[in-house]
Parts: structure tokens; sequence; C-alpha cells
């Protein structure tokens, strides 16, 4: 805080004068009672006996500066008595935060009128105004007002007000620095990364936009357990597929030319209705839309498009949480590069086997929506008349569909199920008629099966999750939450086998290491064909059902890990999100954004960042010789990244791992101190034939060694859960 008399700077007193004076700044032209500022100079219990006497004396000290000052309006600048308590009459205009508010609301108010390059002017003049952060001075004292955070809020919103005027007027470039300096120091605001997003891709770095909506869904992820906004989904959407939408009015688009009189774009974020719901209900008709806009792309002008296009007659639009089944096929000759005389054969053979997979696809309950060369997609979940598990019925279909065609001869087939919310079209007047389906969920699918390898099932965790009671999974790969389908039951479900019992031990386990923030190694060692995997999956399970958002579960596969760090890698990059297709700058920022989330000192997470990086898939080579101090690091990252909340590292078929990785995690639950993490292995017996003493005279290990299931009698078997 500074006062000047002309040029002069004017000294204004000790700390609690100066804080008077602040406060009072803060309500100017308004009374403040004598009880609020005593509550504002000093907190309740640490209020003296003679506070009323302090505040007297700086309300005195202060009427003696601004009495010694010439005045330089009429009405002077005066603090006044008055009950209950004291007011400062000043004019607005010679305090800057008065004037900045002036000058954001003018801006704002040419922004809503479709004036950006007015809009950008008074809003610059405002931001001119500030040196940093509202009475940093004072802060430093240990005052902490809820004003000084509403007034820096003020001036982020009329940042980003700004930012939306400079990408109005296509001056993404020069602005685009400035974007990313406010998206850095506040990376969770969505409007911020929006236009951030919106600027590189105009600036043509396509990769770096949609880079910065993975790193804010990690954030939004991991620190509140949410999804970015339906703005922010859509404006991701947009630029996947390079919306003229998106290209200002007054530049070249980047693929062609550009239409006439063209809509210039930029992200605006309205409130949404008090009445009105924050996300629509499944099931539930999607209303075309108001007045009031949604927090999304929104085109500046009045010839602005809808954002959503109204449903013909007779169409009504739900959105609904339905399964797709996708079903490439080969077979029959070279689909790429076909001889001539084997055209007429192969477009034969993939007719016939999309008229088997639709046979089995309404078999199961699902509708057919289209096939397209070799690949056909199935929707569950539509039909009133369908089973009520739609997500079983299309992995039953998927894996009959795989089995059938396995007997035919050079035929090779591939299946990925996804389970989410979609936009449903449908004609309640023609109940023959297909629906149309459109959104991400049909995206992730196609994504999932270019992964998928010939004579597999893969499924994305929502569809685990609502078949788990039929389906014995395994994590696929490093698509995050993907999951290879195993064995599946019969209609009847699985059968029940006495490993209620094993699951209550690690249950009870689990909430021992939650509750008394104590790590804990387990190991489940059995013979081929026991159940272990099967175990396993079920214990993750319940864990996501019971602890959705309270618990953090990773879990990996030993086999085909051939050197020490390649299982370690794998769980680094499902903790931070990393893909395979990620850029190496896109994996060191996921990096770097979980590690700077970690409860540990600003100078602990840089060393484990940097100590991290060599196990990123897209590090490139490691130094030979680091394997154990890579490891080292590995483990404090899994103790530190339990300190925000528990976590649950479940490792398959440990004893196909490497000597040094075993000696890390043995070690591990001992040399982890005070941390919720539960270390969930699986291996054979013939790890102990590797390490006799395997976890022998520790005291944070156990060990459970099953045996053949026993077949519970019918009268008996209760539904499989793991018990709290």
């Amino acid at each position: 805080m500074e006062a000047l008399a002309g040029d002069t700077t004017v000294s204004l007193g000790g700390a609690k004068q100066r804080a008077t004076l602040g406060y009072l700044l803060l309500h100017a032209n308004r009374v403040v009672a004598t009880s609020q500022l005593l509550r504002a100079l000093w907190d309740v219990e640490d209020s003296p006996p003679t506070a009323r006497k302090i505040l007297q004396n700086a309300v005195w000290g202060l009427r003696n500066v601004i009495s010694a000052a010439p005045p330089d309006t009429t009405p002077p600048t005066a603090l006044l008595t008055q009950a209950p308590g004291y007011i400062l009459r000043v004019d607005p205009e010679l305090v800057d935060l008065s004037v900045f508010q002036q000058r954001a609301t003018q801006g704002r108010a040419e922004l809503a009128a479709d004036a950006p390059e007015k809009a950008a002017a008074l809003l610059r003049e405002g931001l001119a105004l500030w040196r940093g952060r509202v009475l940093c001075d004072l802060s430093e004292t240990g005052i902490s007002w809820p004003e000084l955070d509403s007034a820096n809020k003020v001036r982020l919103g009329a940042m980003e007000d700004l930012f939306d005027a400079e990408l109005t007027c296509g001056r993404h470039h020069s602005v685009l620095g400035e974007i990313e300096l406010l998206f850095a120091a506040e990376p969770l605001r969505e409007r911020t990364a929006g236009q951030l997003m919106l600027a590189l891709y105009r600036c043509g770095r396509q990769a770096d936009a949609l880079s910065v909506y993975d790193r804010v869904r990690s954030d939004l992820v991991e620190n509140l357990g949410l999804e970015p906004g339906r703005g922010l989904q859509m404006l991701q959407r947009a630029i996947l597929t390079h919306d003229l939408a998106l290209t200002p009015g007054d530049e070249p688009v980047l693929y062609g030319t550009r239409p006439a009189a063209r809509p210039s774009v930029r992200l605006v974020e309205a409130p949404a209705p008090a009445s009105a719901p924050l996300a629509t209900p499944a099931g539930a008709p999607v209303e075309p839309p108001h007045a009031t806009p949604d927090p999304t792309l929104a085109a500046a002008g009045p010839s602005a498009p809808s954002a959503r296009a109204a449903n013909p007659p007779g169409e009504v639009a739900r959105r609904l949480t339905v399964s797709t089944l996708l079903v490439g096929t080969q077979g029959g000759g070279d689909l790429v590069a076909p001889l001539p005389e084997e055209l007429e054969d192969l477009d034969d053979t993939l007719d016939r086997l999309a008229s088997l997979i639709r046979l089995e696809v309404e078999a199961f309950g699902g509708r057919v929506l289209a096939t397209i060369g070799s690949t056909t997609l199935a929707l569950f979940g539509v039909d009133d008349s369908a089973p009520a598990n739609d997500a079983e019925q299309a992995v039953r279909a998927g894996v009959a569909i795989r089995d059938l065609l396995a007997a035919e001869r050079g035929v090779y087939v591939r299946a990925a199920v996804t389970t989410g919310s979609a936009l449903v079209r449908l004609r309640p007047d023609a109940p023959g008629s297909l629906p149309h389906v459109s959104g991400t969920l049909l995206d992730e699918g196609q994504v999932l099966l270019s992964q998928v390898p010939d004579g597999e099932v893969w499924i994305n965790g929502a569809a685990r999750i609502a078949t788990a009671h039929i389906v014995a999974c395994q994590p696929a790969s490093d698509l995050w939450d993907s999951w290879r389908v195993g064995d599946v039951c019969d209609q009847g479900g699985c059968p029940q086998t006495d490993r209620i019992l094993e699951l209550g031990i690690l249950g009870g386990l689990l909430d021992w290491t939650r509750h008394r923030s104590v790590p804990h190694l387990v190991t489940v060692l059995g013979e081929a064909g026991v159940g272990r995997t099967h175990l396993l999956m079920e214990f993750t399970r319940s864990i996501s059902e019971q602890f959705p958002q309270s618990t953090r579960i990773v879990v990996a596969r030993a086999a085909g890990a051939a050197g020490p760090l390649d299982l370690p890698a794998e769980i680094l990059a499902r903790c931070c999100r990393v893909k395979a297709s990620d850029s190496a700058t896109a994996a060191r920022e996921k990096l770097a954004t979980l590690v700077r989330t970690l409860p540990i000192d600003p100078a602990h997470q840089a060393r484990l960042r940097e100590g991290l990086l060599p196990l990123l898939p897209q590090s490139g080579t490691r130094t030979p010789g680091a394997e154990p101090e890579l490891l080292r690091y590995w483990g404090e990252f899994l103790v530190a990244l339990a300190g925000i909340v528990p976590l649950v590292v479940a490792i398959d078929d440990l004893h196909q791992a490497h000597p040094l990785l075993l000696d890390r995690i043995e070690r591990l639950a001992d040399s982890a101190g005070e941390a919720p993490l539960l270390l969930v292995v699986t291996a054979r017996t013939e790890l102990l034939e590797q390490r006799v003493d395997w976890g022998g005279g520790k005291r944070r290990v156990s060990t459970i060694t099953l045996l053949p299931p026993v077949e519970a009698p019918a009268s008996e078997r209760v539904p499989n859960a793991c018990p709290a």
C-alpha cells in the first residue's frame, strides 16, 4: 500500500495504522463498525486488552496524515466517526483499486456489446494499475482478509476478459505469453486453460493445445475427482476435428480458405441459473439452448449459429448410459492391397462375417448401427426390451463373436466394449428405426479397438466395473483404464468359492493401512490356475466400489517385464496418466504436475521429479548401472503419493520380476515410514525358491497361500464382495 500527495510519498505509520487504513480503503465510503475493525486487526484469542485504545490511536494518526496532505478534491478526503464505527470518505478516482474495478466493469460491458477493441483498451488500462497482490505488505505481517482474495479473483477475471477480447481481435500471437503465465500460476482455472488451448491452436500448435487439456484433466481428476467442464470438453473436440469456428474472422482458416462472413469465436463463462441442474440426468430429454449460454464455445455476433442443432421433427435426444461394441475382422485375403481377382471374394467374405456378427449382436439384445468395411458398430442399452445390464450383454456378445469366428479358417477378429454416457437420438414414432449416437464414447471405443490384438476382447473401466461379477480381467496396455477380458462366467453368475475369506483378510489389512497410516506388503502365493489373478481383480474392484474417491488404485503385471525398471515405469506412467502416444514434453509435464501435488517440500519435489524422468517411456535410453537409484526414487514417489490419498499398488505374477525390483518391493513397506500404502502382489510358489526368506522377519509383511478353491453349497453362496 502506498499513498501519494502530489508526487510525494506519504508515510503511513506503523503496521496497525497501515492495516486500519487498508481495511477502510477496502470499504471506502461505507461505515465500518469498530467491532469489525477489531476483528480484522486481531484474532479473537490474540486480541490484547488495549485493542480498542490501539485502534483509536491508529485512527488519530491517520487523521493527522490526511489533514497534513494538501486537498486534491472537493470534498477532500476525510476519516470520520460515524456510529457504530468509522467511515473513510474518498473520491473513488483517487484509489487504484476502485479505478481498476470501474475499468473492468466498463471493459466487460464493451465485450458483451461486441466491441472487443474498446474492451481490450479499458481492461489493459485497469490491469496496468496492478503492481502485485492487494496489500501484499500487510499480508507479510499475517493479515489474511477475505476481501483480499476477492480482489485478486476479480483481477483474474479481468485478465480472462482481456484475453477473450484479444483473441476475438485475432491477436493470439501477442497474448499467448500472458495466457501461459496465468495458466502456470492458476492451473485449475478452466477458462484460462480454454483460452490457452485456443491461442495455441490458432498459432498452429495443435499438439500443445491438446496437451494443455490433458494436463487440466489430470489435475482436476487427481486433486478434485472431477472431469473438465462441458465447455472445455467441446473445445478439445473442436480442436481434434479442426472446427472452422475456432478460426478468427480476420485470419485465413488453417485448412482451406476462410468462408465469407465467418463469425469470430471467444470463450465465455456464464453462471448457470439457480434453478438449472448441474448435469443432465441419464434418460432426460436434451433441451435446445435458451437465452442463458452454456460455458462453452459461443460465437460473437448476432449471426452466430446455435451450439446445438434443434432435433428434427419426431426425433428425441436423450443422454443415456449405454455400451458400444466395436468388432474388427480380417480374413479371406489382403485387406490393404488385394489382388484384382480377390476383390469379389473379399467383399463376399466381409459381407458374410457382418451377417454373422449381426445375428450374435441381436441374440444378446443389441442393435448393429453400421458396418463400414471390416468394422462393425453395435449399441446396447437403448431398447426397453433389452436386458438391464447392457455392459454384460455387450461383453458376452463380443466374446461370443470372437469364439464363433475363431472357427473360420484364416479369419481374425478383435473387439472393444466401452460403457458410458452418450447422446442418443431416437424416433419414438418409428420403433424399427435405428438410433443415432454421438459423443466421446465412440471415440474412446475407436482408440481402444486400435490397440486390441487379434483374438482378444478389451473393455474400458466403466464396463469392467459393470461386469466385474461375471468377467475376470487383467490390465491391457498403457492405455489408461483399459482391460483385457479373460474368463466369462455363465448366465447364472460366477460360482462362489471360499475366496470371501481371503478378500476379508485383504480388506482388513486395507482398513488398517488406511486408518493407521502404516504401509504393508501382502504376498498372495498359489500355483497356476488357483485363482490368484481373479482374487486380485476382485479385491481391486471392491475397493473401487467402496472407496471410489478416497483410495487410489494402480494395477500392473510383472509378466513380460524383462528389465528391473519396466514394471516401475509402467506404474509411474499409470499414476501420471502418461500414454504411449504422448510426446516427451507432454509426458514430462504430466509428471511435473503430479509431483507438484505431493506433500513434500519444493526442494524434494524438484529432486524427485528429476530422478523419475528416466523412468518415463519417452525418456529414451537410461544410464547403465542407475537402476538401484531409479528404484529408490520410485519407492519415494509411491510413499509421497500415498500421502495425498491412500494408495493400493496391485502387482500380478511378481515371481517373474527382476531380482533388483524384488529387493526394492520387499524393503519398501518397512522403509516407508508412516504412509497409507498397501502393496498387494501375487506370485507362484516358485518365488520362495528364488527368495527362501521372502518377507521373513519383517514387521509389515504378510503372506496368504491360496489352496485350490472349495465350491460352496448353493444355499450358502453370498455375493462376491470385500467386507468393510
